[in-house]
């Protein structure tokens, strides 16, 4: 192949984007990774729950997430959201912070199948209404 003909491939091949990856392999992988983590973290708070947190209590919760150290825990009714808040309030938090070893801010709870509050509309007023 002559010179010229060498300098022009290789011009071409700078000059060229390398071709993009699109496999998913990398993103299943991150995943994947975040998920182990994420199920190692919950599932030593969980061993924890269950010798913490009252068996007649425990059985009417789910831990449900952790993230940023809030833990997010499911009951299944208003009258066991009640007796968990009154039972973190008077130490099962510190009780718990003490004994995982990751980082516990605080312990998000909510009734199950609750959603959140629907966004407010405004009403619509009539032309001569007052502000």
């Amino acid at each position: 192949m002559s010179r010229s003909l060498q300098q022009l491939q290789d011009l071409l091949a700078a000059r060229t984007r390398p071709s993009r990856n699109l496999s998913i392999a990398p993103v299943i992988a991150a995943t994947a990774d975040n998920a182990s983590r994420t199920h190692k973290k919950l599932g030593e708070l969980i061993e924890i729950w269950e010798t913490v947190v009252p068996e007649p209590l425990a059985r009417h919760t789910s831990l449900t997430g952790l993230r940023r150290g809030v833990l997010q825990v499911t009951v299944d009714s208003s009258s066991s959201l009640f007796e968990l808040d009154r039972q973190l309030r008077s130490g099962l938090t510190d009780q718990l912070r003490r004994e995982f070893r990751g980082t516990l801010v605080r312990v998000k709870t909510r009734i199950a199948g609750a959603a959140t509050a629907p966004a407010r509309v405004p009403r619509a007023r009539s032309p001569g209404a007052r502000a």
